[in-house]
């Protein structure tokens, strides 16, 4: 069975995505990546003649989820049959697209009916790049031509373009690619971000990590572009795998599982290996009490704040400071912390503010024995 990578390319309206899912499945093909693009399901559905206007908004966006949902149960039960170790499955727009153009009542109505739910929906894809609309930094180009399916203004096109941000902040990787070059450069750095999550040539992790003043915590949380979940997670040595670290993200039914393995090039540079891995396989980790170096647990803050993406750490031994990462594709990439947060200082090479050993350090362990 191959391993199926998901990959969504959402945005606002003429944002770039249909020229962009043709050049970077192109791109990959080149390197020899298989790789799959799902094109957009409700320019077909309103060109089809059904339309939010003659069908009503709520069943007209009821009716393209469960378009989209069985599109892509097709499509990945297709790739997983593939001969090969990876397929990339590339989707014009995901499930979450829906919300930008929908109450919540309605989204949580039909996803439901479809036995799914916002949390878990975030967490299936691997990977989300969101382009950025024209109607934001390159207005001269917005128009309604190039897709006869478009028929929002300017003002509208913003308004979906955040919304759309908003519906996804607190996926795993989400990456905004604006306006700020030509859009043959605004291409060119999707196509670096996707190799870069993809591990071509390597799957580097490059982070810098910040020691800030304890963040407004009510402010984060009317942030429309900032998502909180919980964090638990667990560091093993075990005598047939090493070295690595379990994660709980989420509670409950949408709690989704993920295994990390970290191989340190530098202070600020390391090779990722990430997979899902099931509740089954997070518990018998845990049961193995023998092998757990640390254990901590931590509230996350998703921000999206000038087209960069943050993860701010809230801990539950601290009530002064707390943590923000952002992770870079470079190590000498510029970058600025949001303007509501409080630096105390770098700690990105400070060992003693890694989570491991915050974990010993604050012998969370024992809340697990």
């Amino acid at each position: 069975m191959a391993e199926v990578v998901k990959i969504v390319l959402t945005g606002g309206p003429c944002a770039g995505k249909t020229t962009a899912l043709k050049y970077v499945s192109s791109e990959l093909r080149k390197l020899g990546i298989k790789t799959i693009a799902v094109e957009e399901q409700a320019t077909k559905l309103i060109l089809s003649g059904k339309t939010p206007k003659n069908m009503g908004n709520y069943e007209f966006h009821k009716l393209l989820f469960e378009l989209e949902l069985n599109e892509e149960n097709k499509v990945i039960n297709y790739a997983e049959k593939m001969d090969c170790d990876r397929v990339v499955i590339i989707f014009d727009r995901g499930l979450l697209d829906n919300k930008a153009f929908v109450t919540q009542d309605d989204f949580d109505r039909y996803s439901s009916i479809n036995g799914i739910n916002e949390d878990k929906i975030r967490n299936s894809y691997n990977a989300v790049f969101h382009l950025v609309t024209a109607a934001n930094g390159a207005e001269e180009h917005y128009n309604l031509c190039s897709n006869p399916a478009r028929s929002e203004s300017v003002e509208e096109a913003r308004k979906i373009d955040i919304e759309t941000i908003a519906a996804w902040t607190g996926t795993p990787h989400l990456r905004v690619i604006d306006n700020s070059s030509s859009f043959e450069d605004k291409l060119k750095r999707l196509l670096i971000e996707i190799k870069a999550f993809l591990g071509v040539p390597k799957p580097l992790e490059i982070e810098r990590k910040f020691l800030i003043e304890y963040p407004d915590i009510s402010f984060l949380n009317d942030l429309k572009t900032c998502r909180k979940s919980h964090l638990t997670q667990a560091y093993l040595t075990t005598p047939e795998e090493g070295n690595f670290r379990i994660r709980k993200r989420g509670d409950g039914e949408n709690a989704v599982y993920i295994k990390t393995v970290k191989i340190k090039i530098s202070d600020i540079k390391r090779i990722e290996i990430e997979n899902y891995i099931s509740e089954e396989e997070y518990y018998n980790y845990m049961s193995r009490k023998e092998c757990i170096t640390g254990i901590i647990s931590k509230d996350r803050y998703c921000i999206v704040y000038q087209s960069a993406y943050y993860e701010l750490d809230v801990y539950p031994f601290w009530t002064d400071k707390a943590t923000i990462e952002i992770e870079l594709l470079s190590e000498d990439q510029p970058y600025v912390l949001p303007d509501f947060v409080v630096p105390i200082r770098e700690v990105t090479f400070e060992s003693e503010y890694r989570n491991l050993i915050l974990a010993q350090k604050y012998r969370e362990l024992k809340q697990y024995k």
